[in-house]
């Protein structure tokens, strides 16, 4: 079966002449999932992760069929704007490698901070036109040891479906030692006020060493019509970053 992001992308292709679709459009987790809030720098910062995870999971769905995946991220931040790059492979829509794009600015609030930004998907060699850009807000704070955060991204062209995509996140991390960090997100996503589930996921992050991460994640949603793509699953990660 085909969860909701690809299902979506399949209606868009088949309204396309000459376009076979494949047999299976699935993917994986990766770090914008669950997504940490971004944060106002004061100088200009310029960071590059390389990330191996055992799936990519986006929203609740994996996008690489259940598979192995390798992410490289480039950041780039400057007195609150910040611009990133992302690429990974994929098994979706006839593609395999994806690439994200994502520009905003981090307004301070006082004890909070509000991010405004787009994020693009894109997808190489694909089966039509199933980019998508989506804008989105978040708002973050702290109570001690505790980050909370609550965000809403949207589209008007779902995976090239031209139906409106919304999306809605409550997550916390809570650091228990400099090193540890546990944290918690569920989310809701719908599309065009028919197509929705819920998704949710709990998370353990250890830092070995500076620029050195471990993270497992608990991941699951209630798409279970959708096959065992969008089904409970663990995933590990290791992400070095310099």
């Amino acid at each position: 079966m085909i969860p909701v992001r690809s299902c979506m992308a399949a209606l868009a292709l088949l309204a396309l002449p000459g376009v076979a679709l494949a047999d299976d459009t699935s993917a994986a987790l990766g770090p914008f999932a669950p997504a940490e809030p971004a944060k106002a720098a004061p100088d200009v910062t310029a960071v590059v992760t390389v990330t191996l995870a055992s799936d990519y999971v986006w929203r609740g769905e994996s996008q690489n069929n259940q598979k192995p995946v390798a992410f490289l991220e480039v950041d780039l931040g400057a007195h609150g704007f910040y611009l990133d790059g992302r690429t990974e492979n994929v098994d979706f829509a006839g593609s395999h490698q994806e690439y994200d794009n994502r520009a905003g600015y981090v307004v301070p609030l006082g004890h909070l901070k509000l991010d405004l930004g787009f994020i693009r998907y894109g997808y190489v060699h694909s089966m039509g036109n199933v980019d998508t850009l989506e804008g989105g807000a978040t708002l973050s704070g702290d109570l001690g040891k505790l980050n909370w955060h609550a965000g809403t991204e949207f589209t008007r062209n779902y995976f090239g479906t031209h139906l409106a995509g919304e999306y809605y996140e409550l997550g916390t991390t809570y650091q228990f030692r400099p090193n540890l960090a546990v944290s918690g997100n569920f989310a809701h996503q719908d599309v065009d006020h028919n197509m929705h589930y819920n998704t949710w996921n709990l998370a353990l992050d250890y830092t070995l060493r500076k620029g050195l991460d471990l993270t497992v994640a608990y991941i699951d949603s209630d798409i279970g019509a959708f096959g065992p793509l969008g089904g409970a699953r663990a995933v590990g990660s290791v992400s070095f970053a310099f």
